[in-house]
């Protein structure tokens, strides 16, 4: 009998450590940054417009206003404060499910890395809102980041 409950209480716990998710932000920058006003994107191949819309509202939620898109690869603007590149990879099971995003802000002036968030989908993945995980990575971002002079 005890080994059988060992058994379901070891079995529940790989099941469950392998639902978590994992969500991991990196600052770029130290120093206290200027505020953050605008953004724009860097679009990457197999963005959508879909995650572009969640991002861009993320991005006014906190206060910032999304400009026009720039080309691909660029790194610098004197146009915007923040430059947004992210990549997203989507997977099918029975439906299409977001296993991981990458979102990089760089900044507009001097082309560098303010701070990235990562977040990954588990082992045995869950079908979460992308909204949602956009909303909840980026407010780590905004977090995490230096606070503007």
């Amino acid at each position: 009998m005890k080994i059988n409950n060992v058994i379901c209480i070891i079995a529940l716990v790989i099941i469950l450590a392998g639902c978590a998710t994992s969500r991991n932000v990196t600052v770029g920058q130290l120093a206290p940054q200027k505020k953050l006003t605008t953004a724009a994107f860097v679009p990457q191949d197999g963005n959508s417009p879909e995650m572009d819309s969640y991002v861009q509202q993320q991005l006014m939620a906190h206060g910032i206003t999304p400009k026009l898109s720039l080309p691909a690869g660029t790194r610098q603007s004197s146009d915007v404060d923040v430059i947004v590149v992210y990549s997203d990879v989507w997977r099918w099971d029975i439906a299409m499910y977001l296993q991981s995003l990458t979102i990089n802000l760089i900044d507009g002036g001097s082309g560098n890395l303010l701070a990235t968030g990562h977040w990954d989908n588990s082992v045995f993945h869950g079908f979460q809102n992308p909204r949602d995980v956009v909303k909840e990575l980026l407010d780590d971002v905004f977090a995490k980041l230096p606070a503007s002079k």
